[in-house]
């Protein structure tokens, strides 16, 4: 095999795998340890992975949420979701302690956060956790339970008792709907339980929700729309929501906009 096809396929194994022994990649390809050493010692000059005793790991800007295999199983890549995600990441501060709740949205957040190094996540989300595993920067901490199906979220059997002593800095969630009356909204018990007794310990309670959740609304209420004061959505604001988040002066950040949009 030529060093250009092996490249190519260390590549595609390192992006479905994200972390590789020199020796298995010398098995599978068939050359020698030394010639794989050499291979990813060139890769990681080119900026495609970080190699370590032994081995090597995919960096982050080589992946995207749509390389991560067990998504591509259950949902489509949203990259209105992904930009989302990148952005909360960038309001997350180094040492802090997180809460990531259930959806594909607060799943965004944790693949944005592959590349740091020292946040601490609290979850229940199976999506989020999976993103974030064996993902040396990251302290992840998963709450057990009951499995919801379909939403691959844990539903802890006490955990108001859990969250007693608990403090967090920054609690990211996502809804099922975003109505100027009926406030957010989602369809799912066990969710709104969650918010309400994980805000309780937050510091900051934030919401992240994509365009498509305007003017929706679910069967259950979370609260009104001042019940954050932090928001983070996709620039396509309806006016009159606009109006709403002035008014109240709720923080909108949107993607690729690090500062509160003021209207």
């Amino acid at each position: 095999m030529f060093k250009i096809e092996r490249h190519k396929r260390i590549k595609e194994i390192l992006k479905d795998c994200h972390q590789i022994e020199v020796s298995t990649l010398s098995n599978l390809l068939n050359v020698t340890e030394a010639t794989i050493r050499k291979d990813l010692e060139e890769l990681e000059q080119d900026g495609f992975l970080t190699r370590f005793h032994g081995g090597a790991t995919l960096n982050s800007e080589n992946s995207s949420a749509s390389d991560i295999p067990f998504l591509k199983q259950i949902t489509e890549y949203d990259k209105n979701k992904e930009d989302i995600g990148r952005t909360a990441a960038q309001l997350i501060n180094d040492r802090e302690w997180i809460f990531l709740g259930p959806g594909t949205t607060t799943f965004y957040i944790a693949c944005a956060l592959r590349d740091r190094t020292n946040v601490n996540v609290l979850t229940n989300n199976f999506l989020a956790a999976q993103a974030l595993y064996n993902i040396s920067g990251i302290r992840l901490v998963f709450l057990g339970g009951q499995v919801e199906y379909p939403g691959f979220y844990t539903n802890p059997d006490n955990l108001k008792k859990y969250l007693e002593n608990i403090f967090l800095d920054k609690s990211f969630f996502s809804t099922d709907g975003v109505d100027i009356h009926a406030g957010y909204t989602l369809s799912d018990r066990p969710v709104q339980e969650l918010i309400s007794s994980v805000s309780r310990c937050s510091r900051e309670t934030i919401m992240a929700f994509d365009y498509t959740k305007y003017n929706q609304r679910s069967f259950m209420k979370i609260g009104d729309l001042d019940f954050t004061s932090t928001i983070i959505t996709n620039p396509a604001i309806p006016d009159n929501y606009r109006q709403y988040f002035l008014e109240h002066k709720i923080r909108v950040y949107t993607p690729f906009n690090l500062q509160p949009i003021h209207f």
